[in-house]
């Protein structure tokens, strides 16, 4: 299996994982696509611009860095 597929799949464990804890928190990030956007700034230390009320609880308990 190539390297960059195990990275894939490995991120998106991790995008599962902080889906399913902050689900535990009651929280629901409402679309995949933001989960896996935050997910991919959160791991690489990415700061996020953006107008999306899902990414605020990933700031708040994931560490995500927002503009």
């Amino acid at each position: 299996m190539p390297h960059a597929a195990i990275a894939g799949q490995n991120w998106a464990w991790r995008a599962d994982g902080y889906y399913r804890m902050l689900g535990g928190m009651g929280i629901t990030i409402r679309k995949t696509a933001d989960i896996m956007i935050g997910t991919y700034c959160v791991e690489h230390r990415h700061s996020l611009l953006h107008d999306d009320r899902d990414f605020a609880p990933m700031a708040e308990h994931l560490g995500l860095r927002v503009v």
